[in-house]
């Protein structure tokens, strides 16, 4: 049993708004239950934010021989390249909303995949940004 508080599924159903008031405004998650192994649970986003702020996507920047810049994320397997640290970013970014969006899509393979599962909490943290900027901005550029 969770030290947090627990609800079945058609209890939560019946009170959500009481619910998520609760889960929202005492910053308290709460776990919904239904049957005997599935659970969820309900957070606030700006909390899940915080959970996930020290998944770092900070790229490595290489700066090429031939001028060109190079970022790379090695965590997950992602490299882009563009003729300036601007465009490089620019392509990063187009590069990390569409991993996101493809690994979301496609989670349960990529949850069940030993070398991606781990990408999760980087994936959800892009996920949670609503703009482009948001996203430079985890960067730390």
């Amino acid at each position: 049993m969770s030290m947090l508080p627990e609800h079945n599924f058609t209890d939560a159903r019946k009170g959500l708004s009481s619910l998520y008031d609760q889960v929202f405004n005492s910053f308290k998650p709460a776990i919904i239950k239904r049957k005997k192994a599935e659970e969820v649970l309900l957070l606030r986003v700006d909390l899940q934010k915080m959970l996930l702020s020290h998944f770092s996507l900070k790229p490595e920047v290489i700066l090429e021989d031939d001028k060109s810049v190079t970022l790379a994320l090695d965590h997950l397997e992602i490299f882009v390249n563009g003729g300036s640290l601007e465009d490089a970013i620019q392509e990063l970014i187009a590069d990390l909303k569409y991993y996101s969006q493809d690994y979301i899509q496609r989670s349960q393979l990529f949850l069940h995949a030993p070398n991606r599962r781990a990408h999760f909490p980087y994936i959800l943290r892009v996920l949670l940004c609503e703009t482009d900027k948001e996203i430079r901005d985890l960067l730390e550029l």
